[in-house]
């Protein structure tokens, strides 16, 4: 069985977490879980209710009982998705043999928008995180989240949880209004990451609602569209200069797809040789240089990555299981891996489903490779 590393898994985090751990100011304002109708909904501030599962109430004139309520909450969390140990046998039986690891709820703090409140939930997040999965640091790689509303409280929560062992963090795919990754408040924030060599990832979804076509094509629009996100980003990073002036920062786009990545390498290069009398600032090098050296992708089933791997270079791209997502390749990477990726040569496709990982989170190969052997 080949040996593979998800660069984006995901934990089911328990959907009672900030309402147990917030300061109790806060708990009715973070996010919640909460009867709307027949529906429990996850409730975040400054988006619309999460459904999580059908209501099944108590007979009439009775209130829900201690043991029900228990149970309620074990129907709302996720088995595997959070016990690292049921997540050890999944993997095992996939050939997956070190992940990344991607909130669910967690995926919508950046939409809260007090900023005293957002990092209040992350920390709450990240020490959970922190205490359930960083003891298995060699092949587990958990994603510290980092809301940037206020660049001074992301910079110091960044430095705090690099400081307990994270090896990642995530940041939003889109900033906040008004506050592009191209302002100089972040830099600080740039610093830190490169400094404690902890890459910065960023989640489609993340920042702005993923869903804001609802007329006909929506479904298929909003999912063609969240790429785009990831390109207009990418795009900041690198023509700004703020890659070229960090090269140790590197930046990794989460369960965007992946083929825009060809586009936004020629397409910056374009202007910058063609346009060069307006450009600013003069990089040393093209933008596309940055981008290899320092940018990657994570793909599942999108081919298109690996017909251009000609411009972008093999090593921006990861592979990812999305366990355990319905829509992942768990329990079948080993298949999908062979039938995706069978046009690559050996080597390459070492590569994207293992050693560009590895390097990148400091894995250490040799261990997890004789793990499987």
């Amino acid at each position: 069985m080949q040996p593979l590393i998800s660069a984006d898994n995901h934990v089911f985090e328990p959907v009672t977490l900030w309402q147990d751990n917030l300061p109790p100011a806060m708990r009715d304002r973070g996010p919640r879980l909460e009867q709307a109708g027949e529906w429990f909904v996850l409730r975040v501030e400054g988006m619309p209710d999460r459904k999580l599962t059908r209501v099944e109430p108590p007979a009439p004139n009775r209130a829900e009982t201690v043991g029900e309520k228990q149970k309620r909450r074990a129907v709302l969390s996720k088995g595997g998705g959070a016990d690292p140990d049921e997540r050890l046998r999944d993997m095992h039986s996939d050939g997956v043999v070190a992940e990344v690891i991607y909130p669910t709820f967690g995926l919508f703090i950046d939409m809260v928008a007090d900023a005293e409140l957002q990092m209040a939930c992350a920390r709450v997040y990240n020490d959970w995180l922190a205490d359930t999965f960083l003891h298995r640091s060699d092949t587990f790689v958990p994603a510290a989240v980092i809301p940037v509303r206020d660049a001074t409280s992301a910079a110091a929560e960044l430095g705090r949880v690099a400081q307990r062992g994270f090896k990642t963090a995530m940041i939003p795919t889109s900033p906040p209004e008004g506050l592009p990754y191209n302002r100089p408040e972040y830099d600080a924030v740039w610093s830190i990451a490169a400094e404690a060599r902890v890459p910065l990832a960023m989640h489609t979804g993340t920042g702005a609602l993923p869903s804001p076509e609802k007329g006909p094509g929506g479904a298929v629009i909003n999912y063609a569209k969240v790429g785009l996100l990831s390109a207009d980003t990418l795009c900041y990073f690198a023509a700004s200069g703020v890659l070229e002036r960090f090269p140790a920062l590197r930046l990794v786009f989460v369960e965007s797809g992946a083929g825009w990545l060809a586009y936004c390498c020629e397409r910056m290069d374009e202007a910058f040789d063609e346009h060069e009398q307006w450009v600013k600032p003069k990089l040393a090098e093209r933008p596309s240089h940055y981008v290899r050296a320092q940018c990657h992708v994570t793909l599942g089933a999108d081919r298109t990555p690996l017909f251009t791997r000609s411009i972008t270079g093999i090593e921006p791209l990861l592979w990812a299981s999305d366990y355990p997502h319905p829509e992942g390749t768990y329990p079948h990477s080993q298949e999908t891996v062979a039938r995706i990726f069978g046009g690559l040569s050996a080597d390459e496709q070492h590569a994207v489903t293992f050693a560009n990982a590895a390097r990148l989170y400091d894995l250490d190969a040799a261990a997890l490779t004789g793990a499987r052997a």
